[in-house]
């Protein structure tokens, strides 16, 4: 009797931290809606997000840089905004050839394109689409996840998504990236139900108009996702393995509607993607190998360790890291090595608890897509592993995340409950450190610069580079009276001097960038012998009233701005 009442508590006592557990997942999940939905204009758009909005704008072919002389900020103000004297038609057809001088697919810009005339070309009206396509993928996410772990596993799995720091800060970033994971989730959760994968045992596969139906979703899934960005093809090879594992017995029904997918999109590859490899080659320049087999082989694996520290810890604050070499963020590399670790602590604790079925699916979803584009860089000796901090890889996120909630949901056993709220905890202190302690307010502070008098001003950038360009145009004030120069660092000086010659600008505001990205000078000597000649010609005509330094969150975000009368 005494041993039943005890046995009985303790059963109710796990009870209910499981059902804490269930409140402390839904909470969670709600902080990571609560946080995006608070922070979605915090910090000013960054490089590519102004080249986001240029290309939904389909004005890109009407941004013309003039050659080293200022400009009115007049001029190019409207080229972020859709042109009210276009028809839908007509901006559509000029966003999709827009893109043919792009590097990636047109199915994002077109998209944002759409959203920006509902809503308009503000931060948070232009983030918000891709806030939305987060929130999406969460909801979808529990259901992927309830079916492969239950209902307490796809709880935990979804507060993983909601608060991983990777996916939080592309679920903030007007790019392409949080709606790859979206079509991850849709032709994963569509696959899973067509097969009948799921936690109870009267699941079955679905027959009918309603497996047709489910084809269509992955087949549809698929041409979005390849649509929206090429490297999510790495994706298609985890959905193949996963058939083979899960419904080898119709492994030919899935391949066709794999192959559906892929031949939905050969139109475009055709037209569009011949294009861009004519125009846009100078790609393939920035992700080049170069050195030996052991340096190659040295640097792949660190891109292997910095792309799975950043998507599974150290998600955006690793662009704040100062690289010793390119591409390659060191602390990010030995965090990379510790997360390695961990997730070979949870595939052995799976394996020992014989969870062989979710260790595989986890696997498959999650390292496939890694080791396919491993192997791809190795035979192409190419690096897109570890370019742009492992952002062309986010499709094996949901696989890794997938993996960690299987851990702590069978693998971890009483520990479950403090297992969880730390790593959760965790999460949340890298987001707030990240977004609640670092801001990107460059142009800001320079537009209120300009705002100081009406008087006519030069505001005059060591840049020619367009992201820079157009951040300055879409934050600096439209005024008649002033007029930019943005010209390599090089050419800076001579350009200046013809400008104070032609016009009488009663300000100047000297706008240096640490890294111009276009013509940027070979070493820091000349960089700092550059930026003082032309620093020397404002003495000799103005008086230097003003000067600060200019931090954002990336490398690309450092500037000086010196205000002279």
């Amino acid at each position: 009797m005494t041993w039943a009442v005890k046995k009985g508590s303790e059963s109710n006592a796990h009870r209910e931290r499981l059902d804490v557990l269930d409140t402390f997942s839904v909470v969670c999940v709600a902080i990571g809606v609560g946080l995006r939905s608070l922070w979605l204009g915090k910090r000013e758009l960054w490089y590519d997000e102004v080249l986001s909005v240029l290309m939904a704008s389909g004005q890109k072919s009407a941004y013309k840089l003039p050659e080293d002389v200022p400009f009115s900020l007049q001029t190019f103000s409207g080229l972020l905004a859709v042109s009210p004297m276009q028809n839908i038609a007509d901006s559509i057809e000029s966003v999709i050839r827009g893109t043919t001088g792009d590097a990636h697919p047109p199915l994002f810009y077109l998209s944002a394109h759409v959203w920006m005339r509902l809503f308009g070309s503000s931060e948070i009206a232009l983030r918000s689409l891709v806030l939305l396509i987060s929130l999406a993928t969460l909801w979808l996410g529990y259901e992927l996840g309830r079916r492969v772990l239950g209902r307490r596993g796809g709880l935990i799995f979804t507060a993983l998504f909601s608060l991983n720091p990777f996916f939080f800060a592309h679920s903030l970033n007007l790019r392409m990236y949080a709606p790859m994971v979206f079509w991850v989730m849709v032709s994963g959760g569509c696959f899973f139900v067509l097969i009948g994968e799921g936690e109870a045992l009267e699941e079955m596969p679905a027959t009918g108009w309603r497996r047709w139906f489910l084809r269509g979703g992955v087949a549809i899934a698929i041409t979005a996702g390849l649509l929206t960005q090429y490297l999510f093809a790495y994706w298609l090879f985890a959905l193949a393995a996963l058939a083979l594992y899960l419904d080898r017995k119709r492994w030919f029904a899935h391949g066709l509607t794999l192959g559906a997918g892929v031949l939905m999109f050969v139109p475009w590859a055709l037209w569009g993607v011949r294009q861009q490899i004519n125009n846009r080659s100078d790609v393939f320049n920035q992700i080049s190998s170069a050195g030996g087999l052991w340096q190659s082989a040295l640097q792949h694996g660190k891109d292997l360790a910095q792309t799975l520290a950043n998507h599974l810890l150290l998600g955006h604050l690793t662009t704040g890291m100062l690289p010793v070499e390119a591409a390659i963020k060191p602390t990010a590399v030995v965090v990379g090595l510790g997360v390695i670790g961990f997730l070979a602590v949870c595939i052995s604790g799976l394996y020992r608890r014989r969870q062989y079925r979710v260790l595989m699916i986890s696997l498959l979803m999650g390292f496939v897509p890694l080791a396919v584009a491993l192997m791809a860089d190795v035979l192409a000796n190419k690096y897109t592993l570890g370019f742009g901090w492992g952002r062309s890889t986010i499709v094996a996120l949901p696989g890794c995340l997938l993996l960690i909630a299987a851990w702590l949901t069978l693998g971890t056993g009483r520990w479950r409950s403090a297992f969880t709220a730390g790593l959760l905890s965790v999460y949340l202190l890298l987001i707030v450190g990240d977004f609640g302690w670092r801001d990107r307010q460059i142009f800001h502070q320079v537009n209120h610069e300009l705002l100081k008098t009406d008087e006519p001003t030069l505001v005059v950038m060591n840049s020619r580079a367009w992201g820079n360009v157009l951040r300055a145009v879409h934050y600096l004030e439209a005024s008649a009276n002033a007029d930019m120069l943005a010209t390599d660092p090089a050419d800076v000086s001579l350009a200046l001097t013809q400008a104070l010659n032609r016009k009488n600008y009663e300000r100047v505001l000297w706008l240096s960038a640490d890294y111009p990205v276009w013509g940027e000078p070979k070493t820091k000597q000349d960089a700092v012998r550059l930026i003082g000649e032309t620093e020397a010609l404002l003495a000799s005509r103005y008086v230097l009233k003003d000067e600060r330094v200019l931090r954002g969150t990336m490398d690309i975000d450092r500037f000086e701005l010196k205000t002279y009368e």
